[in-house]
């Protein structure tokens, strides 16, 4: 009997975790982008981009995806990409 050696599978409750942080952090870039009135827009939208590359990169450790090295809107997108066919959604 061969035995295969399988990744053990993410906790699901920190996967869910990431996949709303991810979720609520997309809207907040939205409204971010929408606002003309919002004092200090580029400082608050690149803290927000920072925070959400980041959650990327925490999503795709649990998926078991390599994080490319990239420019950062490249690898954003090909994250994105990643996770998605994989399932993940936010």
């Amino acid at each position: 009997m061969l035995l295969r050696r399988t990744r053990p599978q993410p906790d699901p409750m920190a996967t869910l975790v990431v996949q709303w942080r991810l979720s609520r952090l997309a809207w907040e870039i939205r409204q971010l982008e929408s606002d003309e009135t919002r004092w200090a827009k580029a400082h608050h939208l690149r803290a927000a981009e920072l925070a959400y590359d980041d959650l990327l990169a925490e999503a795709c450790g649990l998926a078991g995806v390599p994080v490319p090295v990239a420019a950062p809107a490249v690898r954003r997108l090909i994250m994105e990409s990643d996770l998605r066919f994989r399932g993940w959604t936010w």
